[in-house]
């Protein structure tokens, strides 16, 4: 997927505002001297037994906001009965406004008030962003400070409140959870089950994100799943159940699930008993996650048709920006990618997910010193975030050496004497790591062989150079040695410029070309080539290209040669993707009777199926194959037609973004001069970073 999902924690949450400014407002009401009755202090405690009694009954009644006020007035009248302190506190703590509650209670707040407060302060740290940007976690972890030390102070009480200690253990579970320490949190949780049982939905949510936190999402699916039958409507458990199903690769279950949540409500509700009606938070992020839904199956049309509209409409909701450019870096369009991240930082100057966005977005546009740089920034406020993890990886392998090697022997039958016949193709090349962030050096070795009718031809080339890498253009120059059966220096130079999301510019010149022909090198002939192309990508499911190369033979004769394909997603699915290519290629020469296949005009129509399937996937890692058939017409003046094709049945292996493999075999017809040659090859491919 690109990318790596992470469990669904909780936004901030107004409820929790609510809860402290409750404490705080109820705590300032009973704190706050009312006037004391006429009369003498025996009818002022008359009347605040009074006032406690029908406090009393109001809390049988389940009224506790007026069991609240009668409490608070019968203390207010006299602030030393611990009695009426006490019943203040306790509906304080049924608010859930146990900062209140300790406030009422003072100095005899026991270890049960103060679990409450540090249960308020577990979700606290975990809802309410924090003003520090640069230490995100110091309330949730000043709540796990206080949890533990809560938790041995209760485990050495005398006697031990099993249900106190039970509880408390309990929302460390959650404080952990929300620290991002998910070993430490699933150790806990463990203990516990192990201890008492099955654990209550709040802490089993907790333990799913962990699990998924961890890369265990199939033991998280589970997890989401008992929650949701004790929880049927609760939405972050299934949220939860969605990124699991996503990093399961459970795409029908994901996309049945996110479809759902984006089906319910409007993107308008109305608050109270009528308008003006307020956005629906929870509808926009359903949509927003329906859309990222498809960009994790490798469906960026699909999620560009969902997110589009949406961010049209609400062009000042950064989420929206943030989205609409993901989904266009995953089509091909890092420019615009790039525009609309910078536009959600504009909007969100403090986000941390947004600013992760846009490192990951200067990466992909080779500012890598920038976004090496933010990258380091953000590690000091959440080192564990694991998106940020992938991130780092990926710069690291960048700032690696590089080597790519391919071997492809092969077998032929049939032919002519101007057919390459049986032989072999072998390269390596090895990079520098970065020089001044833009250059690498380096070292090549190229090996050819060909035996058509029992005589051995070879060539052999040993070259250095260097490249150098910009936001838009690739410039590569590299000098050759070559050797076997004609020694002579050669060049290469290529230029690629992308000019904007969709065209692509290209130029090369080469002196003595590795497309020469053994035959013609055999004979003591050399060609330089110079070729431009150009290729227009409307997206990521629809690319067309032609190219134009002419070939100066030290023979006298001339090359020119004519390629065009164009290439469309027909099938798009999360495993599955099927590609229709057609492609036209036209070559004419000057020069007759040549020891070398020399046409003096062909032409070749082809039609490719490209089938990619994924095998399977568990983050960095993925194994997927690629069935390519290919069949057209082949057409050469004097010699007629006939029919070529070949089919290519491939692996690709990734393991890490060090390590890449790509291997397969091949089978080919093509005609040299009338007659039909035969090919079987195997080969194998490495890129690896060291």
């Amino acid at each position: 997927m690109g990318e790596g999902h992470r469990p669904a924690m909780p936004s901030a949450s107004p409820a929790v505002l609510r809860g402290w400014l409750l404490g705080t407002g109820l705590v300032l009401a009973i704190t706050t001297p009312c006037f004391a009755q006429s009369g003498g202090a025996a009818q002022t405690r008359q009347h605040a037994q009074m006032l406690f009694e029908q406090g009393r009954a109001a809390l049988r009644a389940g009224d506790r906001f007026a069991a609240l006020r009668n409490f608070a007035q019968a203390r207010s009248l006299v602030p030393g009965n611990a009695d009426y302190g006490r019943a203040v506190a306790d509906v304080l703590v049924e608010l859930n406004a146990p900062q209140g509650a300790a406030q009422a209670l003072g100095a005899d707040k026991d270890i049960g008030i103060r679990s409450r407060q540090a249960a308020a302060e577990v979700r606290w740290g975990s809802q309410v962003p924090s003003l520090d940007r640069t230490h995100p976690y110091a309330d949730t972890d000043a709540a796990i400070a206080h949890l533990q030390s809560l938790i041995t102070e209760a485990g050495e009480a005398t006697p031990v409140d099993d249900g106190l200690l039970l509880r408390l253990r309990r929302d460390l579970v959650v404080a952990l959870r929300d620290r991002g320490r998910w070993d430490d949190a699933l150790a806990l949780a463990c203990q516990l089950r192990a201890s008492a049982g099955s654990l209550p939905p709040y802490v089993r949510i907790a333990e799913a994100d962990a699990l998924l936190g961890a890369r265990r999402p199939d033991e998280a699916q589970q997890a989401y799943q008992e929650v949701l039958v004790a929880l049927p409507n609760s939405r972050d458990a299934r949220i939860g159940l969605f990124f699991a199903q996503v990093e399961s690769e459970d795409f029908d279950a994901a996309f049945a699930n996110v479809d759902s949540l984006a089906s319910e409500g409007t993107a308008w509700r109305v608050v109270g008993t009528g308008p003006p009606a307020r956005p629906n938070e929870d509808w926009l992020d359903s949509q927003i996650l329906a859309a990222q839904a498809r960009r994790f199956a490798d469906m960026p049309a699909d999620a560009w048709r969902r997110i589009n509209p949406l961010a049209d409409a609400a062009p000042g909701s950064a989420y929206l920006r943030l989205e609409r450019g993901e989904t266009a870096a995953a089509r091909g369009w890092s420019r615009l990618a790039h525009e609309e991240i910078l536009i959600a930082k504009s909007l969100a100057p403090e986000d941390f997910t947004i600013d992760l966005a846009l490192a990951d977005s200067q990466f992909r546009r080779r500012d890598w010193r920038g976004s090496e740089q933010r990258a380091e920034n953000l590690a000091r406020i959440d080192p564990v975030n694991s998106h940020l993890q992938q991130l780092l990886d990926d710069q690291a392998a960048h700032r690696s050496a590089e080597l790519i090697a391919e071997l492809a022997p092969r077998t032929a039958e049939g032919g002519s004497d101007v057919a390459p016949g049986d032989g072999l193709t072998a390269a390596v090349r090895v990079y520098t790591p970065p020089i001044r962030e833009r250059w690498r050096l380096l070292a090549a070795g190229e090996r050819e062989t060909s035996k058509p009718e029992d005589v051995r031809l070879e060539r052999n080339r040993y070259g250095a150079g260097i490249e150098g890498r910009w936001p838009d253009v690739t410039f590569e120059l590299t000098g050759w040695a070559n050797t076997g059966m004609l020694d002579h220096a050669g060049a290469d130079a290529s230029l690629q410029w992308q000019p904007d999301d969709h065209w692509t510019l290209g130029a090369s010149l080469q002196a003595f070309s590795m497309e020469t022909p053994l035959r013609a090198v055999e004979a003591g002939i050399r060609a330089d080539a110079a070729g431009i192309s150009t290729g227009y990508a409307w997206n990521e499911s629809r690319i067309a290209s032609v190219g134009l190369t002419a070939m100066d033979f030290t023979d006298g004769n001339d090359r020119l040669q004519l390629n065009a394909d164009f290439g469309a997603t027909v099938v798009d699915t999360p495993k599955l993707d099927v590609v229709l290519r057609p492609s036209l290629s036209l070559s004419r020469n000057t020069l007759r009777d040549t020891p070398y296949f020399n046409p003096e005009r062909d032409a070749s129509l082809m039609v490719a199926a490209e089938l990619w399937h994924i095998l399977w996937r568990e983050y960095e890692r993925s194994l997927s194959q690629r069935l390519i058939i290919n069949a057209g017409g082949y057409w050469q003046r004097d010699f007629g037609q006939d029919v070529i094709g070949d089919i290519t049945y491939e692996h690709f292996y990734r393991h890490d973004p060090r390590t890449e493999w790509n291997y397969g075999i091949s089978w080919s017809r093509r005609l040299y001069d009338g007659d039909a040659e035969r090919l079987l090859t195997a080969f194998v491919r490495l890129r690896q970073r060291f």
